[in-house]
């Protein structure tokens, strides 16, 4: 009786694997031979999943992404709107071991968009998606929205992404207390903390 293989299962291990490669040697050093390693099996298995290191890259994307809304989908419903935007606002910053390696995937990710038709694609997507989440978190924490509010979102956006680049490049200048106070002070200046 042949075995039934669990594809989905394989894909995400394999994603697991470029994201301890990526997480290792950068981008430059993920190739498929380096996944297949660090997944613990053969080239063979990593190309009948993926054709490419493009392929490889969206796909660890896609289960960052996924990852990353399961995290702030279980974050306790109770909490009222303000605290609920600076929940998912430090989901997005690279606070422990995961969010870190997180953090570097997708920094790695957004340099490989730079020259893939396919990978801006995907990022423009997710992010587009991003920015839908706060703009309604902010949204919801004001009592009435300011007119600028998409201007708002972005700075916020901004914000979040320049502390997570310079928390994984620099992380002993950024270190996880910094981040958390330049966050909560941000959100003072736009009058949504105490």
């Amino acid at each position: 009786m042949p075995r039934v293989v669990d594809h989905d299962q394989r894909r995400a291990e394999l994603s697991l694997a470029v994201w301890r490669v990526v997480g290792e040697r950068g981008l430059d050093g993920l190739t498929l031979r380096a996944v297949a390693e660090a997944g613990g099996c053969t080239t063979g298995r990593v190309v009948h999943y993926f054709a490419d290191k493009e392929a490889l890259l969206a796909h660890a994307r896609e289960i960052m992404h996924r990852r990353m809304t399961e995290r702030i989908e279980a974050l306790p419903v109770g909490a009222g709107p303000r605290e609920r935007l600076r929940a998912v606002l430090l989901e997005g910053l690279p606070l422990d071991d995961e969010r870190r390696l997180l953090t570097t995937v997708w920094a790695y990710f957004l340099i490989a968009a730079h020259g893939s038709a396919v990978l801006r694609a995907e990022h423009d997507r997710r992010h587009a998606s991003w920015i839908e989440r706060l703009t309604g978190l902010l949204r919801a924490a004001y009592q009435r929205p300011p007119a600028d509010l998409d201007l708002r979102v972005r700075g916020l956006v901004a914000l979040l992404d320049g502390l997570a680049v310079y928390a994984v490049t620099t992380p002993h200048t950024y270190p996880p207390e910094l981040l958390v106070r330049t966050l909560d002070s941000h959100l003072e200046l736009l009058g949504v903390l105490p």
